[in-house]
């Protein structure tokens, strides 16, 4: 028996979108996430507290003084509470100046918000701060060294000034003054003031979202991948499911793994840099990132999927989404009252895709379940990832403008994407035994629309940084499409994306 979880640790919550309805209401709910989402959302509470108890916060800010950012934040972020605005090079001037120690000026021991890149000259100046006086905003990875650790990020949001400062401004005017501001403001704000780098990519990502949706003819694949249900992001994704934002869903086997716990009553945790990885292991608690999954976790799954998997008879192949539909079944059944991705699935008829099966504790599940069978004498369960290939194929003949949403990359992305030349193959390489044969040539589709969010680039080679234009060489994706290539975190900006469709569709009903 693993030792039971102790009562110290910190239950998360998933982020429930329909509850919110402003940008401050998703980064309060954030702040009870993982990841860039807790990192924003902490951020921007220890933000809130400088500026209401008057602790004269002032920003450090290194770029260019004719650039709609820097505009904006003596505008807004002046207007919030900051006291003033330095470069590096004047705090580490006032810092050694006398005379400002003598006028009260002491930039010391103020609270500092630094916003993007920083001067080397003047870094030691900045890292001499006490800790807990400096919050750090940039996309580089830039901050006080030992400040971040591995599964700890205080003080800091790794991700565009351009975009964040803005959200970060709308979450302290209404924590301040009551001014509420809505996710459509927001995206207006970003669109009116065109800061350029992420904020632009947000708003052409809402743009496309949007276009998706009023396309009565468009077929929207998500397709998901890394620890997004760890995240906390489950219920953005019943949401999508349930609003039809989602109408088919290829992921990780891990992904859905774990977001299966919510759906049967189960929580994460917040990692406390305090316990040291072998602690951990010792308590059966396993560190993702920033949070704790209990291994009593998967106990309570085990049992689920023992129950699931012996209703299965073995005498015929079954395919990853037939399990996943089994699955849901099951939840609506046992857990009426949870709110689950595999239970929404099946609710809405949205088939659950994981190519790579093997790779998960579900797969782990099957395997082991394998073994028993065969040691009693009974047929084992035979995963045919064909029979998917097929499905897919299907569905993708059948959509008359495709659409692609892709949290992260990986395989979940390229085995949708992949559609497009397996079709073509198909086609090609069989034609001359379609006359022979009932089996129907299928119509060779690209996609029409797509929405990436994932922060890898392109020169690192990989699938997940490879662009929508590389995937045109492919003929994967239609030319004269609509595509939006958001280079960020996505648990920062995909809730606020699925909030504007969300507003979006409630306006359209009322």
């Amino acid at each position: 028996m693993k030792k039971k979880i102790g009562n110290g640790l910190k239950p998360l919550e998933m982020l429930d979108l329909s509850k919110c309805q402003t940008v401050s209401d998703i980064v309060d709910g954030m702040s009870r996430c993982a990841f860039g989402a807790r990192m924003l959302g902490e951020v921007a509470t220890k933000l809130t507290d400088w500026c209401r108890e008057r602790e004269h916060p002032f920003i450090i800010f290194d770029g260019k003084r004719d650039t709609s950012l820097y505009r904006y934040l003596i505008k807004e972020m002046m207007g919030c509470g900051f006291h003033k605005i330095i470069t590096s090079q004047e705090y580490n001037e006032r810092y050694n100046d006398r005379r400002y120690y003598d006028y009260g000026e002491r930039c010391d021991i103020h609270p500092a918000l630094v916003v993007g890149m920083y001067s080397e000259k003047h870094a030691d100046m900045l890292y001499a701060r006490h800790n807990g006086t400096t919050v750090y905003i940039n996309q580089f990875d830039l901050a006080k060294p030992g400040q971040v650790k591995d599964g700890y990020f205080p003080d800091a949001v790794f991700s565009d000034p351009r975009f964040i400062i803005p959200l970060l401004c709308f979450t302290i005017r209404e924590r301040l003054t009551g001014k509420k501001g809505s996710v459509a403001e927001l995206i207006a704000v970003l669109r009116q003031e065109q800061f350029g780098g992420l904020a632009d990519q947000v708003v052409h990502g809402a743009d496309t979202m949007l276009a998706m949706m009023q396309d009565p003819k468009c077929f929207r694949f998500l397709t998901l991948s890394g620890a997004m249900t760890i995240a906390q992001m489950s219920l953005v994704i019943c949401e999508m499911i349930e609003r039809g934002i989602a109408q088919s869903i290829t992921a990780t086997g891990a992904l859905m793994a774990h977001g299966l716990m919510p759906g049967l009553g189960l929580k994460h945790y917040k990692y406390n840099p305090a316990d040291n990885d072998l602690k951990l292991a010792k308590a059966g608690l396993n560190r993702v990132t920033d949070t704790l999954e209990p291994e009593t976790n998967f106990d309570h799954l085990d049992e689920v999927m023992n129950k699931v998997l012996n209703q299965i008879s073995g005498e015929k192949p079954i395919n990853p989404s037939e399990l996943h539909k089994g699955i849901g079944r099951y939840l609506k059944k046992t857990y009426p009252q949870q709110r689950a991705i595999m239970k929404s699935a099946f609710e809405h008829k949205v088939p659950v895709f994981v190519p790579a099966f093997v790779d998960s504790e579900l797969g782990n599940d099957v395997f082991v379940s394998n073994i028993e069978r065969r040691i009693v004498g009974k047929s084992p369960i035979v995963m045919d990832m064909e029979i998917d290939s097929m499905k897919l194929m299907d569905i993708m003949a059948e959509a008359e403008h495709p659409a692609i949403i892709s949290i992260g990359g990986g395989v979940p992305r390229n085995n949708v994407q992949n559609v497009a030349p397996l079709m073509e193959i198909y086609n090609n390489r069989l034609g001359s035994l379609f006359k022979k044969h009932p089996e129907p040539k299928r119509p060779v589709k690209k996609f029409r629309y797509g929405c990436r969010i994932c922060p890898d680039k392109p020169h690192i080679g990989h699938l997940s940084g490879c662009t929508y234009q590389e995937n045109m060489s492919w003929r994967k994706m239609d030319p004269n499409g609509m595509f939006a290539e958001i280079q960020a975190d996505a648990t920062i900006v995909w809730p606020f994306l699925i909030k504007y469709i969300m507003d979006w569709q409630d306006r359209k009903e009322r």
